[in-house]
């Protein structure tokens, strides 16, 4: 019986790729570096802050550390005082998460955005939705490893095999099965493409939140109900 949803960020709940590519380029641009486009920031992200400004610089041929630390710095103070600029839930994700908070399923988000930017878009997209919300912090390492979402699973009280892991990249397929979820399932509207998720082993591919009201986890007799 699954009891919990646990949702990826980025790319699954809301469409921060224009939001992220916005603010990157604000940071390459104060240091002369010419801009990246949504498609490459797609690619780039997956794997917190500093990794997604060393593949921007990596895309130039840029190798520098202290240019790194520069970039990052400003990327971070820019996007942490504009969260929400640029950024959408994806089309049906509210609908689907009021049917699944009807059905008694908590709901909760693991993220590598930074803990309290990740805390301000869920509140301010998807108020008063989600038990838990847990961004990227010291005291714990970012996905794919799964304490995070350990720490997630505990905070609403369930345990991982009780829950359905949905998530766009495949850091998020190694997050799910190291997490041990009752099944990590990929969303094909995010910033990777099929091919990412059928590698890293998604046990379910989504193209549309709605058909997680018809995943059988969640509703056995979802088939006949919505017939």
């Amino acid at each position: 019986m699954i009891r919990a949803c646990l949702f990826d960020l980025d790319g699954t709940l809301l469409n921060t790729a224009p939001t992220i590519t916005y603010f990157l380029n604000l940071a390459l641009s104060r240091s002369g570096i010419s801009p990246i486009t949504v498609q490459e920031a797609k690619r780039f992200v997956g794997d917190g802050a500093r990794v997604l400004v060393e593949r921007a610089l990596a895309s130039k041929a840029i190798a520098d550390s202290d240019l790194c630390k520069r970039v990052l710095s400003v990327y971070r103070r820019a996007y942490d005082d504009d969260p929400y600029r640029l950024t959408a839930p994806y089309d049906g994700m509210r609908e689907t998460l009021f049917a699944l908070r009807a059905r008694g399923v908590a709901l909760g988000v693991i993220s590598n955005k930074p803990d309290q930017t990740a805390k301000a878009v869920v509140s301010r997209f998807f108020p008063e939705l989600f038990g838990c919300v847990l961004g990227a912090r010291e005291d714990l390492p970012l996905k794919p490893d799964p304490r995070g979402a350990r720490a997630l699973c505990a905070a609403l009280s369930v345990d991982p095999a009780q829950t359905l892991y949905f998530g766009d990249t495949g850091v998020d397929m190694q997050t799910g099965r190291a997490l041990g979820a009752g099944r990590t399932v990929g969303v094909l509207w995010g910033f990777r493409d099929r091919e990412e998720l059928q590698m890293h082993r998604a046990q379910a591919l989504i193209s549309h939140p709605s058909e997680i009201l018809d995943l059988p986890d969640i509703f056995p007799h979802s088939k006949e109900k919505h017939a």
